[in-house]
């Protein structure tokens, strides 16, 4: 499946559109990322429920750089790519961080309910494509987030 959505991104129409933003560390910038994500899918009339998923999904992997990669350090920069067609969304945030590991994320253990330690397990939950990249050598991160939109039930899209 993962070649598939590669294959899918790297063959996007050439109408789809396309946003890029770069952001600083403050968590000020979330609600605007909220604001994008809900103006850049009106055209696609999802449902209220997937539009709020991919929201929440796009600010837990914004705060977790603006928290754990940046400690809310409004000096620091983050980018993100969006790319939109009929059938698929891809939220791409490339950013810094030179001690990030991601096959070190720990799985949370759902039994015990601490406050954090959840958003990669929200985002891997709700799109159908998680894929972080690491180099490093320059501590640069790249995660690749797509939910693809038309293998959705007829009701949620």
């Amino acid at each position: 499946m993962d070649t598939d959505i590669e294959y899918r991104i790297k063959h996007l129409p050439e109408d789809a559109l396309f946003i890029k933003l770069r952001l600083n560390g403050n968590s000020d910038t979330l609600s605007l990322v909220r604001k994008i994500i809900d103006a850049a899918v009106d055209h696609l009339s999802l449902s209220v429920a997937l539009l709020n998923d991919l929201k929440l999904a796009t600010t837990e992997a914004c705060t977790n750089i603006i928290r754990h990669a940046y400690k809310f350090d409004a000096l620091k920069y983050y980018d993100i790519e969006i790319k939109i067609s009929d059938n698929l969304l891809m939220v791409e945030l490339l950013y810094t961080d030179p001690s990030f590991e991601p096959d070190k994320i720990p799985v949370p253990d759902l039994k015990k309910m601490n406050e954090g330690g959840l958003g990669v397990y929200i985002i891997k939950n709700i799109m159908d494509y998680v894929k972080y990249t690491t180099d490093s050598e320059s501590g640069n991160v790249s995660l690749r987030m797509v939910k693809l939109l038309d293998k959705l039930p007829k009701s949620e899209g």
